[in-house]
């Protein structure tokens, strides 16, 4: 039996024709066109993504202007009585006048918190870095950064709430 030499070269080369074309102008233009609109995509992809984040890291306003309001609610009829840079104080008075129990503001943790003399807590604000709070006049300014850098300042007025106040 004779042995048939293959050559693997010559096999290629034969199958492989001269006649075939590149690309037609109009699949260029097709190729192009795809291009195009992929990175048009990834551009609008980009800047929603951008949007979010920066949604995502504001999240903490609509967080503060729920606690002023409730803060504001939660002091009406409390007595004030020291603010310290962490630390509010408020006395509760009953229907007569006396004391009930003492209030308090304060950073515990990470949480802005209301404290009752009693034990109980409520967490007011959450992902708190620093808070300070100062009595100007009948005012109390409260400013809290948060742990994503967010810093928001407010003006509180205590006018109400210094009627009976005694020096202890």
């Amino acid at each position: 039996m004779e042995k048939k030499k293959f050559s693997l070269k010559s096999f290629l080369f034969k199958h492989l024709t001269l006649d075939q074309n590149g690309f037609t102008l109009i699949e260029a233009l097709a190729a192009l066109f795809i291009l195009v609109l992929c990175i048009s995509l990834l551009n609008f992809a980009t800047t929603q993504y951008k949007t979010i984040r920066k949604q995502t890291f504001e999240e903490r306003q609509l967080e503060w202007h729920m606690f002023l309001n409730q803060f504001e609610y939660n002091i009406e009829g409390l007595v004030f009585v020291k603010a310290k840079p962490s630390e509010l104080q408020f006395k509760l008075l009953d229907e007569e006048g006396q004391f009930k129990e003492m209030i308090y503001y304060e950073r515990h943790f990470e949480v802005l918190r209301r404290r009752t003399g009693s034990g109980g807590h409520q967490p007011m604000l959450m992902k708190v870095k620093s808070l300070n709070f100062v009595q100007n006049h009948s005012f109390i300014e409260i400013t809290v950064t948060f742990l994503n850098q967010e810093t928001y300042h407010a003006q509180v007025p205590i006018e109400n709430n210094l009627v009976g106040v005694q020096d202890e």
